[in-house]
């Protein structure tokens, strides 16, 4: 890891994904045990817990959509860092545990900790981990306990908006056909700095799907350091069917972008938006006709908007299927 802080967190393109011990029990177990009982000789009784049930869990996986590695946090801890044989020394192993950083400093811990194979010191030593305290013996393997300030995380060093914002920037441009949807996304995505969020039931090919939105949208997943790009829709079949343009970059950066599909029980009065970062909006008010407005900057609506997405994006868990997906 390098020096500057958070440049690389989330950066390799390998797709990794959080899941839970519920809807990734056979993948994840699968690894734990080629990993740790047959390779390591760990008592079974001894990697499998209760705790796995409550944990926070992730996935790496291949370009054949098949499981590489794993991790697990439970609380403030990382645990269960396994990467099947075949894939070592691919960066597996670095992108998921930079996936485990961002998610505990963006729910707010402190410090993470974890219990380190002594052979893996330098892996993690590399990832800014420090010692604390002496070698000890778990299962007959020795270990050393390491901790990591997540203050560093906390605030990525974006560069920040303007002071002075112009009054054409606050206005709200009023949208009334397509061709002023279009235009205004892909004028939103050409202004954002490092999040981009899209609320829709099913990503609109008229609006989403054209050669220059997916332009604009491969260059900021690629070439902007905190690149994220965060897409909710109501209706996955629809992507696949349409052979759409963001399901393919889906899985061409699937380390900066992400789709989720809404769960039928999570409910919200909105029909369809863009945001970018915390400060643009695209905002389309009804669900069969093109009305609607942008703004570029509004960041106390943009802010409202963004905290109830990330509130059903957690409630979701990535569609196996759009995943696992042949183009």
């Amino acid at each position: 890891m390098s020096d500057s802080g958070t440049s690389d967190i989330d950066f390799f393109a390998i797709d990794v994904e959080q899941c839970s011990w519920a809807s990734a029990k056979q993948a994840l177990t699968d690894i734990r045990r080629r990993v740790f009982i047959d390779e390591q000789g760990v008592p079974e009784a001894e990697e499998f817990s209760p705790q796995d049930q409550t944990a926070s869990h992730w996935l790496a996986y291949g370009a054949d959509g098949s499981p590489m590695g794993c991790a697990r946090l439970l609380a403030d801890k990382v645990g269960r860092m396994a990467v099947l044989k075949t894939h070592r020394q691919q960066g597996v192993g670095s992108a998921l545990l930079r996936h485990v950083i961002g998610f505990a400093a963006k729910t707010g811990l402190e410090k993470i900790q974890l219990d380190a194979q002594v052979h893996a010191l330098p892996f993690y030593e590399a990832m800014n981990f420090t010692r604390d305290g002496s070698v000890f013996d778990d299962v007959g393997i020795p270990h050393q306990h390491m901790t990591l300030s997540l203050r560093q995380f906390s605030n990525p060093r974006v560069a920040p908006s303007p002071v002075d914002i112009s009054d054409e920037e606050r206005c709200h441009i009023t949208l009334d056909d397509v061709g002023g949807f279009r235009v205004q996304a892909d004028l939103l995505v050409r202004r954002a700095k490092f999040k981009i969020r899209i609320f829709s039931p099913c990503l609109d090919p008229k609006i989403y799907d054209n050669a220059a939105l997916h332009y604009h949208l491969f260059n900021f997943a690629s070439l902007h350091p905190y690149a994220q790009i965060h897409i909710l829709v109501k209706q996955s079949q629809l992507l696949v069917q349409k052979s759409h343009r963001l399901l393919n970059l889906y899985h061409r950066l699937p380390s900066r972008i992400q789709i989720r599909t809404l769960k039928p029980q999570c409910l919200t009065s909105h029909n369809e938006f863009l945001l970018t970062d915390t400060a643009g909006i695209l905002y389309k008010q009804a669900l069969n006709r093109y009305t609607g407005y942008a703004v570029y900057w509004s960041p106390l609506v943009a802010t409202e908007l963004a905290d109830e997405f990330d509130e059903l994006w957690h409630a979701c868990e990535p569609d196996p299927e759009l995943r696992n997906l042949v183009l």
